[in-house]
């Protein structure tokens, strides 16, 4: 069984944006029994890990909450969500699973909905391959560039009955896979749509653009947030092409040996 507890990671010092804080506030609303657990550079110990201390110091906090959610998650237990998940119905429904994950899409694993009873053998998997990672590798490319592409690549590696493809998945272990619609993008099925990713990118380095802000804020009132949801679907699906063919490999070569 999943504890009600929710983790999110919030590192440096700058103020929550207001959609982040509304994201938080849904959280309270939709999961009102839940424990909320803020994780920062005051509560988690950064020498633990010394790619996450090495991608903090460079403020790179994306990379070094890679590591925190994996942590706390195999440490406690609960579901761990990015801070701009927008909630919208409880997740009770989905605790009686050794753990859970989402498609971000139909070839990529997403990140920003985790669910885990604790002392995961596959989230331990995870935090082993981060203690050996080195963070340069991120810029030389011997590192994947986001944690999707590393998780996806290792659940093929991991779990036999792991197929890419945004299928509902119950796996070996007791972990369940759920299709990107559950947790990233919106969806006319209100009783699976349990949230929404806005992709609100709080740490990023780089500016974003006039005309990306007006996309954003714009398209999905004039075609609807669900057309939108899948162009950004179709978009992102693009980028990790590879790991289709990867997954091709992995499962010859275990066929024939």
């Amino acid at each position: 069984m999943i504890p009600k507890k929710i983790h999110y990671v919030w590192l440096g010092d700058a103020d929550k944006p207001t959609q982040v804080v509304k994201c938080i506030n849904s959280w309270k609303r939709y999961l009102p029994d839940y424990e909320i657990i803020e994780w920062n550079q005051h509560n988690w110990d950064l020498n633990q890990n010394k790619f996450a201390l090495v991608a903090f110091n460079e403020k790179k906090f994306a990379y070094a909450s890679d590591v925190i959610r994996l942590d706390v998650l195999n440490r406690f237990g609960g579901i761990y969500l990015d801070s701009d998940i927008m909630v919208n119905k409880s997740f009770d429904e989905l605790l009686d699973r050794h753990a859970f994950w989402g498609f971000m899409y139909d070839n990529a694993i997403s990140t920003a909905v985790i669910a885990s009873e604790p002392n995961n053998d596959f989230i331990t998997r995870l935090l082993d391959k981060y203690a050996k990672l080195d963070f340069s590798g991120i810029a030389d490319g011997t590192v994947e560039v986001t944690n999707n592409a590393l998780i996806t690549k290792e659940l093929i590696n991991y779990y036999p009955d792991f197929t890419l493809g945004n299928h509902q998945l119950s796996l070996s272990d007791g972990t369940a896979i759920f299709p990107k619609e559950y947790f990233e993008f919106p969806s006319y099925d209100q009783k699976t749509n349990f949230s929404n990713h806005l992709l609100l990118k709080s740490w990023g380095n780089e500016p974003i653009s006039i005309f990306r802000k007006f996309v954003r804020v714009f398209l999905p009132v004039i075609i609807g947030p669900v057309n939108f949801g899948k162009i950004r679907s179709a978009r992102g699906k693009k980028r990790f092409v590879a790991y289709e063919e990867y997954e091709r490999k992995q499962r010859n070569y275990k066929n024939t040996n």
